[in-house]
C-alpha cells in the first residue's frame, strides 16, 4: 500500500493542441524539465508530441534529459536552456540538440563544436544570458567558429501578476539585441503566463511549462484568461494519491507527530498516510494547513509531516473512512498551505512514486 500519481496523457495532448491553437502562428516548445514538472520526461513528452501542434519543439534544462528523449524516440528539436558541461557538447550537437548559451565562457566550446545555439540575453532577471552589449560579440564569435546561431531569447521575471510594465522593458532589451544581432533569428521570452495573456509578446517562438501540465501560472493569469478568452481551457493532467495504512483512535489531549505540537482537543480517530516530505509533500503544509480529499469528504493533516508519513483527523468524516480508502491532494492546494507556488509542488514529487498512466 503506497501513494501513487494518476496522470492522464490526454489532457497533456489536449493542453498542448489548446495552447498551440492560441499562440499560433508562434513555434510552441513544451517544457519538460525536472522530470516534466513530475509528470515523467519521456511518457509526457511522447503524449504532448501526439498532439501534433505544427512547429513542436521541446525545452529542457540538463543535458542528460534531451539525451533521454532521444534515447526514446522523441524526433521534435530539443532545447537545452541551461548550462551544458564541455565533455556533453559533443554528444548533445550529434543527437541533433540545440543549445542555448547561457555564458559567454561556452562560446568557444560550443563553437568548435558546429553547435546550434539560441543566445540567451540577459535583461532583468539576473540570472542566466549575456549582458544586451556583449549579444553581437558572442553571435559573431560563434558565427566565425563556425556554429550556426538560430534563436536569440530571454527570461521574463515578472509575468505572473497583471502588470506588464517591467515585462515590456525586457522585451525591448531582447528586441534591440535581436536587431544588433541580425540574421533573423528565432526569438523566444514568453513562457506560460506571457504567452497565454499577451500576444505582443509571442514573437516567433513561446515557451510553455506549466500550463502544459493544466497548472495557471498563477490565480492572476486564470482570472485574467477568463475574462480575455473564456472559451479557453486548461485540463490537470496529474492527480496525487495515497490510501490510508493505518487507523488509531487518540485520547484528548495526546499529542500527534514529532514535536509534540500538536494536541488533540477531544477524543480522535486518527489515520495514516504512507507518504511524505521524501516523495515531496511539502512539510510546511502540515499542523491543519490543509486537508486531503476522501471522496466527498475532507480531513485536516495534524501534526508535522514526517518523511515517509502524515496522519490525518478523521473524526468529523461521516462514514468513517476504513484501512485502504484512498485519499487526494490537490497540488494548487497544497502551494498555497505550504506558502509556495504549484511549480515547486510538482517539481518536487518524488521520481520514485509510483505514475499510473492512462
Amino acid at each position: 500500500m503506497r501513494p501513487w500519481l494518476e496522470i492522464s496523457a490526454a489532457a497533456l495532448t489536449a493542453n498542448a493542441r489548446a495552447i498551440g491553437r492560441l499562440t499560433a502562428p508562434a513555434q510552441l516548445c513544451a517544457v519538460v524539465k525536472s522530470n516534466a514538472y513530475g509528470h515523467g520526461l519521456v511518457p509526457a513528452s511522447q503524449a504532448i508530441a501526439a498532439a501534433g501542434v505544427p512547429g513542436l519543439g521541446f525545452g529542457v534544462f540538463r543535458a542528460a534529459e534531451g539525451l533521454a528523449m532521444r534515447a526514446a524516440g522523441i524526433s521534435e528539436p530539443i532545447l537545452v536552456l541551461g548550462p551544458v558541461d564541455e565533455p556533453d557538447v559533443a554528444e548533445l550537437v550529434a543527437a541533433e540538440i540545440e543549445l542555448g548559451l547561457t555564458d559567454e565562457g561556452d562560446v568557444e566550446s560550443y563553437g568548435r563544436r558546429h553547435a546550434t545555439v539560441h543566445l540567451k540575453v540577459e535583461t532583468g532577471t539576473s540570472r542566466f544570458g549575456v549582458a544586451p552589449l556583449r549579444a553581437l560579440i558572442a553571435a559573431d564569435r560563434l558565427r566565425e567558429l563556425g556554429a550556426t546561431v538560430v534563436g536569440i531569447y530571454s527570461h521574463l521575471a515578472d509575468s505572473e501578476e497583471l502588470d506588464a510594465s517591467f515585462a515590456r522593458e525586457q522585451l525591448a532589451r531582447l528586441m534591440e539585441s535581436s536587431n544588433i544581432v541580425g540574421g533573423r533569428p528565432i526569438r523566444h521570452i514568453a513562457a506560460s503566463a506571457a504567452a497565454l495573456m499577451w500576444p505582443e509578446f509571442r514573437l516567433e517562438m513561446v515557451r510553455c511549462g506549466i500550463a502544459m501540465y493544466g497548472a495557471w501560472p498563477s490565480e492572476s493569469v486564470r482570472e485574467r484568461m477568463a475574462e480575455i478568452t473564456p472559451t479557453f481551457a486548461l485540463q490537470p493532467a496529474l492527480r496525487f494519491f495515497a490510501p490510508i495504512v493505518h487507523m488509531m483512535d487518540v485520547a484528548s489531549g495526546d499529542t500527534v507527530g514529532y514535536g509534540c505540537e500538536y494536541r488533540t482537543a477531544r477524543e480522535s480517530r486518527i489515520a495514516v498516510l504512507p507518504v511524505g516530505y521524501a516523495d515531496g509533500l511539502p512539510r510546511a503544509a502540515g499542523q491543519e494547513s490543509f486537508s486531503v480529499m476522501l471522496g466527498a469528504l475532507r480531513a485536516p493533516i495534524v501534526g508535522r509531516i514526517c518523511m515517509n508519513a502524515c496522519m490525518i483527523d478523521v473524526t468529523e468524516c461521516k462514514p468513517q473512512p476504513v484501512r485502504g480508502d484512498v485519499a487526494e491532494f490537490d497540488i494548487d492546494e497544497l502551494a498555497k498551505a505550504a506558502d509556495t507556488i504549484n511549480y515547486e509542488v510538482l517539481a518536487r514529487l518524488s521520481p520514485e512514486l509510483e505514475r499510473r498512466y492512462d
